[in-house]
């Protein structure tokens, strides 16, 4: 599959990668439909089954494409070295991520898409690998910042990765739709207040100072 991906030209890749966001965005991962995908992308149906064989195949190119233009806009978090760095390092992090989503709104409904609570049952296909990467990734953070003291030991690092992952979505969702619905209410430094502060009370030991 990788082999024929190289084979497709760059114009017709994004125009494909572009159809399926705007079918994602614009119906969720369950409403979107292959058909309208490959009629928005302008290609034969022929030739889109040859470089992907169902649209999970697609959907699984077009998370990684959302990952590259984040790490190429955002970076990556660098894992604290000392206590003292921790909160600080997470929250610039985070400031980042969250102005990257202000700035692309459809990707971020692609991703929203595929997190919703709902989908959890299905996370163990090839659609949500980079998810499974995410969560590994965040479970390092988790163990890292309790090794340096900065993230609470009074309950399994499962529980916590849970918490932190729920209280992300329905704060990352509630500022989002916000956005999408009057952009001009949605004030994102107040709102990145507020979530980071949520976040290191939610995790630190006894709570943020």
């Amino acid at each position: 599959m990788e082999t024929r991906l190289r084979k497709l030209d760059d114009e017709k890749r994004a125009a494909l990668i572009e159809a399926a966001m705007e079918e994602i965005a614009a119906n969720g991962i369950e409403g979107a439909s292959y058909n309208r995908i490959i009629e928005r992308s302008g290609l034969s149906k022929g030739a889109v089954y040859y470089y992907f064989e169902n649209k999970e195949s697609l959907y699984g190119t077009v998370l990684e494409e959302v990952e590259q233009k984040l790490i190429s806009s955002v970076g990556r978090l660098k894992m604290p070295e000392t206590a003292g760095e921790f909160w600080p390092s997470c929250r610039l992090y985070y400031e980042k991520a969250v102005r990257f989503g202000f700035e692309n709104l459809d990707m971020v409904k692609v991703v929203r898409s595929l997190l919703e609570p709902a989908a959890g049952d299905r996370r163990n296909g090839e659609i949500y690998r980079n998810f499974r990467k995410i969560d590994r990734w965040t479970s390092s953070l988790l163990k890292r910042g309790q090794e340096l003291g900065a993230i609470r030991r009074d309950a399994p690092e499962d529980l916590l990765k849970r918490v932190l992952q729920a209280a992300g979505h329905a704060m990352d969702s509630w500022f989002f739709e916000r956005m999408e619905k009057r952009p001009e209410s949605a004030a994102a430094d107040a709102f990145l207040n507020f979530a980071l502060d949520m976040f290191e009370r939610i995790l630190s030991p006894g709570g943020a100072v």
